[in-house]
């Protein structure tokens, strides 16, 4: 009938939108090529006290996958990584380790805001010491291991 090479069309083309999904979610949906995360926390200390306020990222060094992961630590000095695209935790690796504090002329905290001017625009100045708080100068060094696990930074201003 007429009907058959139509019917047969429509069947061809819902086999193959079912082989082309089968093939995507294979590939984990664009996620295939983004490293697993496991997670990672700690705390920060600032000579001896919890440092709130300070950016904690990790920068993948060596052979280690993906992308930086970051956090910030809260009224306790505690922090959590998340990746850049917004997945808790960071990759298995080798990481040199950013920490900052950016802190506005009257000595409260800069707050970013999306689109908003950068810390130096604001007029923040950075309260940590290169060796903590600039990615070529960072002494600090942090290994993740296969689990996650606990990362803690004990920092001086001096």
């Amino acid at each position: 009938t007429d009907k058959d090479p139509a019917m047969q069309r429509v069947a061809s083309a819902i086999v193959f939108c079912g082989l082309f999904l089968a093939v995507l979610a294979g590939c984990d949906s664009g996620t295939g090529d983004l490293p697993e995360l496991v997670p990672v926390s700690g705390a920060v200390t600032l000579d001896g006290a919890p440092a709130a306020g300070v950016n904690v990222t990790f920068i993948p060094i060596g052979s280690t996958a993906g992308g930086a992961s970051y956090g910030a630590t809260d009224a306790g000095g505690k922090y959590e990584l998340k990746s850049n695209d917004g997945r808790p935790g960071a990759a298995v690796g080798e990481f040199k380790v950013v920490c900052s504090k950016w802190v506005m002329p009257d000595g409260s905290d800069y707050v970013g805001v999306p689109g908003g001017p950068s810390p130096m625009e604001a007029g923040a100045k950075e309260k940590l010491p290169p060796k903590f708080s600039e990615e070529n100068a960072t002494t600090l060094k942090a290994s993740v291991p296969a689990g996650g696990g606990t990362i803690d930074f004990d920092l001086t201003t001096k």
